[in-house]
């Protein structure tokens, strides 16, 4: 193709330039002069709403927006290239003598795990920091290449890398693109920054049993972050991982080589009896206690399944003698005209402002005293409440389930005794990775089963759901994720294989989504991902698994 004759790009919406077509994004970027903060860089482009690397050639009229660790795209792209400076920095400390593999999100950074006949220490821990701070000041690229699949596969065979092996093994493409530093090669999981230069930014630190990599935030993109010990929260990860190291299944390449194998049957009734085992526990531990603990908060971000928990958990209470009463939050939000408003002037119902504290408290108390209480019913359309028909009191072996966004927050139940309810936390804290250098969020998990049960239920577009999820996060970093280490108990509602069952569902709905909409970056970037699973049909899900409520087909009804 010939690169020399002129093409128009428009920069950032505003700007348009007449440029040499073969010009890269890092050219064009230095042309124009874009001003950046080095703690704040430029580290790639939505080139025609698709994320590029700075790297990539334009070769045709385009829309050019540069983005910047302030955004979530770019953020995403300098947390990737942290781990890949991590794991070249791991290995050439270590000279292949352990192994690092990524874990999950922790104390807003990524947990990672050793594997080495010998334990970690913090001294190893600096001096891989110290390797990596030396490579930041030499500024070294990251080797792209576009190559064949059984080229890479040679590489990753040969380097014994075998998630990233097992990962391209099973994957029906004909080309990948593989990023190289020192002797570490990965597979590209989106695009990288052009060199080590650009991070400059970042805490390694030691953490038993292995190390918290921490990076700054789109709010703060200065700074690092500060956050809370998340001790519950990691506790329930050391339970998964130990999990998955019996099972063998630590990675998307793993998972795919058990359904080649025909071998996902086994995974997937361990994977849902481990649910059931869990909710019996926790039914085990409210029954012991029922004189004394006859309150049941459960709480979530969207998506975890906290409706199919709520009814799974009833159903196991009910084994144990114990006869719950389910009573909806949503019931409790306070006259319209009387509800808090955001910054815009909109009517905010996920501040907890927005619900009658005083009559929930009220409530809470009578139903421990044995008393009678009239449950509201609020009119959404009206946004008036008024007295409902529904009277309920706890006897000798009842206890009352409450389930809302706030439940976590002790605000809510002020006036009752810690010693007098659980409050129980349910999450998608995701099991696998998609191999030892890149991270699946949990996030991501969710805003998948949301877009599949936003279509199969309410009717709505994959574009709609990504166009709201932004909301949907930020109301989640004000109302639940501050209060999820107040859990008496953590419920990890991941299932091990899902994302093989989602596949089907979300990929034709994703691939609705066209380029010139806003949402199409996100669908991309999406497409991708589920690309990294080999598909399986909804068959295999039991009718009482947390996937039915967003695929359906559910025993419960909902």
């Amino acid at each position: 193709m010939e690169t020399s004759k002129k093409i128009t790009v428009e920069v950032n919406g505003f700007r348009k330039i007449m440029v040499a077509g073969g010009i890269s994004l890092l050219e064009l970027k230095d042309k124009i002069a874009i001003k950046e903060d080095p703690l704040v860089p430029v580290v790639g482009a939505l080139y025609n709403n698709r994320i590029m690397g700075l790297e990539y050639k334009i070769t045709r009229n385009s829309n050019v927006r540069y983005i910047t660790t302030k955004d979530v795209e770019g953020a995403n792209i300098y947390r990737k290239s942290l781990s890949h400076l991590l794991h070249a920095a791991f290995m050439d400390i270590t000279k292949g003598k352990a192994t690092l593999k990524i874990e999950h999100s922790l104390n807003k950074g990524y947990f990672y795990s050793y594997i080495s006949k010998k334990p970690l220490t913090e001294t190893l821990v600096k001096k891989i920091k110290n390797r990596m701070d030396e490579l930041v000041s030499e500024d070294m690229r990251f080797n792209k290449r576009e190559c064949e699949v059984e080229d890479a596969l040679d590489v990753f065979e040969k380097t014994g890398v075998r998630d990233r092996f097992y990962l391209l093994k099973y994957l029906s493409i004909p080309k990948v693109t593989i990023y190289g530093l020192l002797g570490c090669v990965t597979l590209g999981q989106g695009p990288l920054v052009p060199s080590t230069g650009y991070l400059k930014l970042f805490s390694l630190n030691y953490y038993p049993p292995g190390m918290v990599l921490t990076f700054p935030g789109t709010k703060k993109p200065k700074e690092l972050p500060s956050s809370p010990e998340q001790k519950k929260l990691f506790q329930i990860y050391s339970e998964q991982r130990a999990w998955s190291k019996i099972l063998d299944v630590d990675s998307a390449g793993k998972l795919n080589r058990l359904i080649i194998n025909r071998k996902i049957d086994d995974l997937t009734w361990v994977s849902e009896g481990l649910h059931e085992k869990k909710i019996s526990q926790v039914a085990d531990i409210i029954t012991k206690n029922v004189k004394k603990k006859r309150v049941i908060l459960l709480a979530g971000p969207s998506s975890s399944g906290k409706t199919t928990f709520a009814k799974r958990l009833k159903i196991q209470l009910l084994v144990n003698g114990i006869d719950p009463r389910v009573i909806s939050l949503d019931n409790y939000y306070l006259p319209r005209k009387e509800m808090p408003k955001d910054g815009n002037g909109v009517i905010d119902f996920e501040n907890i402002g927005a619900l009658d504290l005083e009559l929930i408290n009220r409530h809470l108390k009578q139903l421990i005293k044995g008393e009678k209480i009239q449950i509201p019913e609020y009119d959404f359309k009206t946004g008036e409440r008024e007295p409902g028909t529904d009277v309920v009191s706890l006897s000798g072996n009842q206890v009352a389930i409450f389930e809302g966004i706030h439940c976590m927050n002790e605000n809510l139940t002020s006036l009752i005794d810690k010693e007098e309810k659980y409050k129980i936390y349910i999450s998608v804290l995701t099991k696998l990775n998609i191999d030892y250098v890149n991270h699946i969020p949990t996030s991501t998990v969710r805003l998948i089963r949301r877009i599949v049960r936003d279509y199969q239920f309410r009717g709505y577009s994959a574009r709609h759901t990504i166009r709201q999820w932004p909301l949907v996060r930020a109301g989640e970093e004000i109302n639940i994720f501050p209060y999820q280490e107040e859990a008496d108990i953590m419920f990890n509602s991941s299932l091990v294989y899902e994302m093989s069952v989602l596949k089907g569902y979300v990929e034709p709905l994703l691939k609705e989504i066209e380029d010139s909409d806003e949402e199409y970056t996100q669908a991309k970037q999406l497409l991708h991902f589920i690309s990294n699973f080999v598909y399986i049909t909804p068959e295999c899900v039991p009718l009482t698994s947390i996937l039915r409520e967003f695929i359906g087909g559910s025993g419960f009804h909902y």
